[in-house]
């Protein structure tokens, strides 16, 4: 490399490394601060903190808002959010980073590393079915969906006493067993409590220790912590969350001891750094700490079963634009946001709100839609010229259950098929065509999955795939 190369090659270096704050301006007003006042306005959201990804680089940041409401004390580009779930891909990416460092095997039981707390047998008869990957894809069977927040002045349980149910409002017995293990999908923040403490374990650091020194440090990700408000080093430019009436909700600052599932504290232009290192390392690009072979981990599809798509920590079950994302949301009480990014072609959106749901939820799918809209960011179906069969269409109608317990109904029309019902759990209740995609498989606008028919002993059922994927699942027929 010629010296003159070598000058341009570092230069470009120190570009790429720099803070995407600096490094990125807006270079497309896709909303306008007014825009952004006018939707917290009329949704009454007290702020709002969105980053935009587009080919690999951030292409529009903005905030919106007061950290609490009424007080003129603006939220800016350094203001981070209580992320709450947000915090699951994170956790799940340091186990698959210490997986990659040999000392833990993600099918290994969590039991192998379990010091300060066990799997007792009455709640877990075999603790050899209870993996990394079971639990990070919350295919373990593990219970305690999700968990209340504290506040300062709140006798705070610590993470031990969550798992054993103690002084943990929502449940009053240990975290056990729904299902047996690798049977069916179960969302489980308490699962993620179990890798919490065998991270811990296993390392000699705390959670947020282990953060900061695997991801946030080397990703320059100075406002994203998963130490907690009683903390002595904990963030300073935070976001209060809020009821619904605009109220903050006691001090402000939620105290989770569930770091794993739901502690991380954040904002959209480092969430869109460390999207934009995802989808490097899907890319075979350089990146600074998460390789190929992580990012292809984590998002790979671990189950189609009830959620209709989840890897490790992040969900698989996004097509919005009939793209494929990788994405996880956040709700906490009062807070919460979206992350997502495309596993190809670097594209992405990161947004958080402090709010209740009915105000922040609104305003993220509002900006969501927007952005893709003025970009552009749509890919069609395949169109197939092939005819469909006749005694297809005619098979394909009736009623199927979904694996979450409702009914959705396939009817023919004109030579064409269409539903009615949700394909997925988080969905709505809605209709729409079934585009024949060739080979028996038909496709939904939106929908990540392929439908086919089987029978079985006589007996018809939807077969759910995804392309590239060997996971399955299956809508059984309704009964009549």
């Amino acid at each position: 490399m010629t010296p003159i190369n070598k000058l341009v090659a570092f230069t470009l270096l120190l570009l790429w490394y720099a803070p995407l704050e600096i490094a990125h301006a807006n270079d497309n007003q896709l909303l306008s601060q007014a825009e952004l006042n006018e939707l917290l306005k009329e949704y009454k959201l007290s702020g709002v903190s969105v980053a935009v990804i587009d080919d690999f680089n951030v292409v529009y940041s903005a905030t919106a808002g007061e950290k609490v409401f009424g007080s003129g004390d603006s939220i800016n580009q350094s203001t981070a959010f209580s992320t709450a779930s947000i915090s699951k891909p994170v956790t799940a990416l340091l186990a698959a980073m210490l997986e990659e460092q040999g000392k833990l095997s993600l099918d290994d039981s969590v039991a192998k590393y379990l010091t300060r707390w066990t799997l007792q047998k009455e709640q877990f008869p075999n603790p050899e079915e209870i993996t990394f990957r079971r639990l990070l894809s919350h295919t373990a069977g593990t219970t305690q969906s999700g968990f209340a927040d504290f506040y300062k002045g709140d006798a705070v349980p610590t993470a031990i006493d969550s798992l054993n149910g103690v002084n943990v409002p929502r449940y009053d017995s240990p975290i056990s067993l729904a299902f047996k293990p690798g049977e069916s999908w179960s969302y489980s923040g308490g699962g993620y409590v179990i890798v919490q403490i065998a991270l811990e374990d296993l390392t000699g650091k705390t959670l947020p220790e282990l953060a900061e020194e695997m991801l946030f440090k080397p990703l320059n990700m100075v406002n994203t912590t998963m130490y907690q408000p009683d903390s002595p080093i904990f963030l300073q430019n935070v976001a209060s969350v809020h009821h619904d009436d605009l109220s903050v909700i006691q001090s402000g600052y939620p105290i989770c001891p569930q770091i794993a599932p739901s502690g991380m504290w954040s904002n959209a232009l480092d969430m869109a750094t460390l999207i934009i290192e995802m989808q490097r390392a899907l890319n075979g690009d350089e990146t600074k700490v998460i390789s190929q072979a992580v990012a292809r981990n984590t998002t790979q599809i671990e189950t189609l079963d009830v959620v209709g798509g989840w890897g490790l920590g992040w969900m698989r079950l996004e097509a919005k634009g009939n793209l494929e994302w990788f994405s996880h949301g956040g709700s906490n009480t009062g807070t919460g946001g979206q992350i997502m990014g495309t596993m190809r072609d670097g594209r992405g959106i990161a947004i958080f709100g402090n709010g209740g749901n009915p105000a922040r939820i609104p305003v993220i799918e509002t900006v969501i839609a927007t952005v893709m809209e003025k970009l552009d960011w749509k890919k069609s179906l395949p169109v197939v010229k092939q005819q469909v069969p006749l005694e297809l269409l005619n098979d394909f109608e009736g009623k199927y259950l979904a694996g979450f317990g409702e009914t959705i109904e396939i009817s023919k029309q004109n030579n064409q098929l269409f539903y009615q019902g949700r394909l997925l759990l988080w969905s709505h209740i809605e209709s729409g065509e079934l585009v024949y995609l060739g080979d028996g498989e038909f496709g939904v606008e939106g929908y990540p999955n392929r439908l086919s028919l089987e029978t079985v002993s006589g007996k018809k059922r939807l077969k759910v795939s995804r392309k590239g994927s060997d996971k399955v699942s299956y809508f059984e027929s309704a009964p009549e």
